[in-house]
């Protein structure tokens, strides 16, 4: 027997060896975790970008022009009358790119500013009929990769993964202006009972009737 192996022999027989070794094991297996941790949250990560590119560049296709187009028309079929504060917020645009996209929007007769209801310094903004039908050809494309994509999965397990999202959701609401942006490519109609919303009213915000839309 070599003395390397001796002396291996020797540290892992003694209890207090076999004590020091099990602490190391228990290391070991800690350091695995995490290594599995961070390759779940990276396949994740692949995960989320291939369906949230799929998404942009499906809506996209449907807009009249390239950019936050699809989901301004999106987010006005979710909210009429939307101010462009509001929007802007939305789609991720400064206050004067959002007046710039309305304006080429309203050009193109897909979008009409009206008066607030309540601030004559405000302009609401609705879609157009023209506008309505470019908003669901927007959201139908949205729809049909978002379906392709998941098709792998069973009903029960899409039923858990979105159970899952729900959660993830409501939890990560920072606030009323967030949740405009986190749905501005939502089929609100195919969403009978929001996530986004049901949080919003346990916190006292009632999105449906927020005077600021």
């Amino acid at each position: 027997m070599s003395s390397g192996f001796w002396l291996a022999h020797c540290l892992l027989t003694t209890p207090r060896a076999r004590k020091g070794f099990n602490l190391l094991s228990m290391l070991g297996a800690h350091k695995d975790v995490a290594m599995d941790g961070t390759r779940d949250r990276n396949i994740f990560g692949a995960f989320a970008l291939m369906i949230g590119d799929d998404i942009v560049r499906a809506s996209s296709s449907r807009a009249p022009e390239a950019g936050p187009a699809a989901s301004a028309l999106a987010l006005l079929a979710h909210k009429p009358g939307l101010s462009i504060r509001m929007l802007a917020v939305g789609v991720g645009l400064s206050h004067a790119g959002a007046v710039r996209l309305v304006d080429r929007l309203a050009t193109e007769g897909l979008i009409e500013r009206r008066e607030h209801s309540t601030d004559g310094r405000t302009r609401s903004l609705y879609l157009t009929r023209a506008g309505k039908i470019a908003s669901d050809k927007v959201l139908a494309s949205r729809d049909q990769v978002i379906a392709e994509g998941l098709s792998i999965l069973k009903p029960r397990e899409l039923k858990i993964l979105c159970d899952i999202a729900e959660r993830v959701l409501r939890s990560r609401l920072e606030s009323l202006e967030q949740s405009y942006r986190i749905c501005r490519l939502c089929c609100y109609e195919g969403c009978t009972n929001c996530p986004i919303d049901a949080e919003l009213l346990e916190r006292g915000v009632d999105r449906e009737n927020d005077d600021d839309g």
